[in-house]
């Protein structure tokens, strides 16, 4: 495997990790989309822990969906190549959705 290979395995682990312990926990979880061309990939976001009643809960959880949204549409921190006009699609579409899955999950809290 070459170091790129690497990175970005630990960096798929080091995000699925926070959804794996919780699996069981799907009444709090976010799924977030990316479609890339013909490949569609999702990731499972857990907000259980997060207060989203609260600015704080609900801005830690946006960044958990900023994340996996850039994850999921094939953004790699490092990347020496250009964002192209379909990432930046993906990355809208994938985070729109995600947001408005959240937002419903904010209500429920209420």
């Amino acid at each position: 495997m070459t170091n790129k290979t690497l990175v970005a395995l630990a960096a798929t682990i080091a995000l699925a990790l926070p959804t794996m312990a919780s699996a069981g926990s799907n009444d709090m979880d976010v799924i977030v989309d990316g479609n890339t061309g013909a490949q569609t990939r999702s990731i499972a976001v857990s907000v259980a822990d997060l207060n989203l009643t609260s600015n704080n809960g609900m801005r830690r959880a946006d960044s958990r969906l900023i994340r996996a949204s850039k994850q999921v549409c094939g953004y790699v921190n490092g990347s020496v190549l250009p964002i192209t006009e379909d990432y930046r699609t993906c990355y809208g579409s994938a985070l729109d959705g995600a947001r408005s899955d959240l937002n419903i999950l904010a209500q429920r809290q209420s």
